[in-house]
């Protein structure tokens, strides 16, 4: 080993070990504060585009006459697999090309995509943009990530991904404001243009203005990423895979996504059905949760940094903590049908489920090796999207159409015929009309308590990854 890796190494150890670093000071530079900046607006333009459907759903069942099987898929499938199979290629593009341009490029996909929801005629058509929805988005993390982590040092990087980690909480505040206002004045159609249309500016943003840390000479990962042997990403995704931290956590991504994707993509839905709520009650309902949501992330972000020893375990423990609140409170609400109980249920799940925002980015940053930060951060996303994103609604969807079915009254005939829609058909009579509107509400009900238990089991698979991290990860520098 040579004397200049030997003290590179040397300093890694010292300050895993928490010995007083090196630099005085950490300073932000305007440009941190831009880019910071910038990649928080692309990242709550990510969440807005893809979840805003959530809120639009309803309205958009009836004029298309979809099942909730078809909405599980348009928001699980139809996104979530070209998500994550589009994330996996981007990520290699972005560990040798210039991240800034890959960034305006897939901000201007997805945010098109999502425009042309707009003018969807019916479920094909509908389903064929939201494809590229998710293609366009797959893209945005990694490269998000990788940049964020080239541009802060692993000091600066805790701070840096809870402040970008708010986007979720921010795009569920303005999901129900833009999605659902602009709905209830001019329709569904309309809100998609609203919602897209904004990030074609970010994307062209993007492009001129962002800096390929690359770029700049005497930086020390850009040298490293330059310097190193183009490996192949079966090479890596080796070097990831027999990392048991890494592959716990992956695991503990995929079942969170799958129990929120299938409780978010129908909360909406729930309020509306079981208490009667409008589009814009329940719609100020999520806007409140993503309020909180906020407290939750910078919470989460503040208990990992001080929590944190050597291994970096509270970066993982934190999380798991707000699987097992977010499932218990999720559990609770849903079975609830007093309203007034089940709003604070609800609320506090949004705190509680935010608590792993920052946390989990950043554990994946500092257990990969720093040459692969942005093909592990699509791996993670991999896992989360594809087992969760695509299982999640689907799950949801299924299980609430099965239970609605057998809650329907035999002697009315079957739940599918008589309530296209999960509505009666117009005319039916008011048995019919009562009898369909009980058995929807029972069906999304009980789904929504059994995809919670997702959390838990999340949970789990969290607190592994701490015990792999104790014997004897040490977080990438």
């Amino acid at each position: 080993m040579s004397d200049a890796v030997r003290g590179d190494a040397d300093k890694a150890k010292a300050n895993v070990e928490g010995a007083a670093p090196r630099e005085a000071k950490i300073v932000w530079r305007p440009y941190h504060v831009y880019i910071v900046g910038l990649l928080l607006l692309i990242t709550i333009c990510n969440y807005l585009d893809r979840i805003v459907l959530n809120v639009l759903q309803e309205p958009i069942k009836r004029e298309l006459r979809l099942s909730d099987w078809q909405l599980g898929l348009l928001s699980g499938p139809a996104f979530a697999l070209f998500y994550s199979v589009a994330g996996i290629p981007v990520a290699r593009l972005a560990e040798r090309t210039n991240r800034a341009r890959l960034m305006g490029a897939v901000v201007a996909v997805w945010s098109a995509m999502t425009a042309l929801c707009g003018v969807a005629q019916g479920f094909v058509q509908l389903l064929l943009f939201r494809v590229g929805v998710g293609m366009g988005e797959g893209g945005c993390l990694p490269v998000s990530h990788s940049l964020l982590a080239d541009n802060f040092s692993m000091r600066q990087r805790g701070m840096v991904m809870s402040i970008v980690s708010t986007a979720p909480s921010f795009a569920t505040i303005l999901a129900p404001i833009v999605g659902g206002l602009v709905a209830q004045q001019w329709g569904w159609r309309a809100a998609f243009l609203v919602v897209g249309l904004p990030g074609l500016v970010l994307a062209l943003l993007a492009w001129l203005t962002l800096r390929e840390p690359r770029d700049r000479v005497g930086q020390d990962v850009s040298s490293s990423v330059e310097a190193r042997p183009k490996s192949t990403f079966a090479v890596d995704l080796g070097v990831l895979m027999r990392n048991p931290a890494f592959v716990m956590l992956v695991v503990g991504g995929a079942f969170i996504g799958l129990a929120y994707n299938g409780v978010t993509v129908f909360t909406v839905s729930f309020m509306m059905r079981t208490h009667g709520l409008t589009l814009a009650e329940a719609g100020g309902v999520v806007g409140l949760g993503g309020m909180l949501g906020l407290a939750g992330t910078f919470l989460g972000g503040v208990a990992a940094d001080r929590l944190a020893d050597a291994r970096g375990r509270s970066y993982v423990l934190v999380p798991a903590v707000g699987g097992v609140l977010t499932c218990l409170f999720y559990g609770l609400a849903f079975a609830q049908h007093n309203w007034t109980l089940g709003l604070p249920l609800l609320l506090a799940a949004s705190v509680a489920y935010n608590l792993k925002n920052g946390p989990m980015y950043a554990a994946v940053q500092n257990i990969v090796p720093g040459t692969m930060r942005a093909t592990g951060a699509a791996v993670f996303m991999f896992g989360a999207t594809v087992v969760g994103g695509m299982t999640g609604p689907l799950l949801a969807g299924g299980v609430s159409d099965s239970v609605a079915s057998r809650a329907y009254p035999t002697a009315l005939g079957l739940f599918h015929v008589a309530c296209p829609g999960g509505r009666a058909a117009k005319g039916a009579a008011t048995q019919v009309s009562e009898a369909c509107a009980q058995a929807s509400a029972a069906g999304l009900q009980t789904a929504l308590v059994v995809v919670s238990l997702g959390f838990l089991l999340a949970a789990v698979f969290l607190v592994l990854a701490a015990r792999w991290l104790k014997a004897g990860e040490t977080p990438a520098q």
